[in-house]
């Protein structure tokens, strides 16, 4: 189990990524933020320990990712009719024109652009995260990009 200083500073380092993973598979403040604070949660219940920073921003992406996914299959099942509150960039930071078309984007896009172009992961760190092989992640960048620069193109 991560120690408390160590546990602060994985947070402060990580909380902005884990927090835009999130959004991209939620779209809802609230859910963003439980979804957050589940995946710190089991980051300070698990006894992962990490060889570096980039170590802990994977394993916080893989976690946020799985935890996303199991609020979706959670909210399938429901009978309750779906309302998503659309949660605006601006939560965050300024809004951004690009992060909003990368969020339009469908999962298999979306997933690989913003780790890409906002994490700054590499292809093969990517593939490692959606368990996909490294040549499919490098043709849904590139699918990724036409279909947003289309998005782009048109919101002009």
């Amino acid at each position: 189990m991560p120690d408390r200083d160590e546990l602060e500073k994985l947070y402060r380092a990580n909380y902005r990524t884990v927090w835009n993973i999130c959004l991209t598979f939620l779209r809802n403040a609230s859910d963003v933020e439980d979804a957050v604070q589940d995946t710190f949660i089991r980051l300070a219940q698990s006894k992962k320990r990490f060889h570096d920073d980039d170590g802990a921003k994977a394993w916080l992406i893989a976690v946020a990712k799985n935890v996303c996914r199991d609020e979706l299959r959670k909210k399938r099942r429901s009978d309750l009719p779906l309302e998503e509150e659309r949660c605006g960039a601006a939560a965050m930071s300024e809004p951004d024109e690009t992060l909003e078309a990368v969020r339009s984007l469908s999962e298999k896009y979306r997933i690989p652009i913003y780790l890409f172009y906002y994490e700054g992961l590499s292809t093969a760190q990517i593939a490692r995260l959606t368990g996909r092989r490294e040549p499919t992640v490098r043709s849904d960048l590139s699918r990724g990009r036409n279909e947003l620069r289309r998005i782009l193109e048109r919101s002009k």
